[in-house]
């Protein structure tokens, strides 16, 4: 017979031999298994998914330093709770862990890891958890829906009166950094003069910051003049320039100026909207 263990070290290889092996024994482990946490202080050069916000501090709430493009590689260090340490283009700060390729996260073995009592305040601590924590959306980027609210004005290069109103408009991304539909509502008024009008925008993205995002877009747009001399329905060719500023994360303001052309009787007319932006995440 094997004498009993007698050292710390002896004991320590006794009580994880008995963790591995109870499974197969049928025997059920007398203490909670989970994987152990990689080692602190180790950084891998891995590559991002997309684009990912560097933060001053781990959370969505945490300032925003810098945009690291999809696609670049970063020093990565210590991972908890779902964000790690990272570093790039000589800035240093937390980001969410999800926007890292996992084929080249550090691979680390299951090590059994028991769960002990600290007596000295009677709580339970774990030594170890399940890899990197399920990480909390981040939603800057990625928002499902935009809703746009705010006042409009119209200006004929005919020589007509103004006109201003309010307009709503929805805008979804169907193809990521690359295409934004806008669905807008307008109406406008001058004395003896309404006019309702609609239109679809496609849209060329481009990010200039964290908080600034710029489209170049074109479509067409339908208007129907209610009451007075020019009364009916018409069709346009519409341009527009669309600047969006995010100072919050799903609550911002945006400027779109436009220009219009019907190409039947030739008749052109500048247009400004400017408002509030609501984002709905995915």
């Amino acid at each position: 017979m094997r004498d009993a263990p007698h050292g710390p070290k002896e004991w320590t290889a006794a009580l994880l031999s008995a963790l591995y092996l109870a499974p197969l024994a049928g025997v059920p482990a007398p203490l909670i298994i989970c994987h152990a946490e990689a080692a602190e202080g180790q950084t891998r050069s891995i590559a991002t998914t997309r684009e990912t916000n560097l933060r001053k501090a781990p959370g969505t709430d945490g300032e925003i330093l810098t945009l690291i493009p999809k696609g670049a590689r970063a020093a990565v260090g210590d991972c908890h709770n779902g964000w790690c340490q990272v570093s790039w283009n000589g800035r240093d700060g937390y980001a969410i862990a999800r926007n890292f390729d996992a084929a080249e996260t550090p691979s680390w073995p299951r090590v059994p890891v028991a769960m002990w009592q600290t007596y000295d305040h009677g709580s339970w601590e774990k030594a170890g958890r399940l890899g990197i924590a399920r990480a909390h959306e981040e939603r800057d980027g990625d928002r499902g829906l935009i809703l746009e609210i705010g006042a409009a004005g119209e200006w004929s290069l005919n020589g007509e009166r103004p006109n201003f109103g309010g307009m709503i408009a929805a805008e979804i991304e169907p193809i990521e950094n690359w295409l934004e539909l806008e669905f807008g509502l307008s109406t406008l008024a001058t004395a003896g003069h309404t006019e309702l009008s609609g239109d679809v925008l496609f849209k060329k993205p481009f990010r200039l910051s964290p908080t600034v995002e710029f489209m170049v877009g074109a479509g067409p747009s339908f208007s129907r003049v209610l009451n007075g001399p020019e009364r009916g329905n018409s069709w346009s060719a519409e341009f527009a320039l669309d600047w969006m500023f995010w100072p919050t994360q799903n609550i911002g303001w945006f400027i779109e100026p436009t220009w219009s052309v019907n190409p039947k009787n030739g008749q052109q007319s500048a247009a400004v909207s400017i408002g509030i932006l609501i984002g709905f995440p995915k």
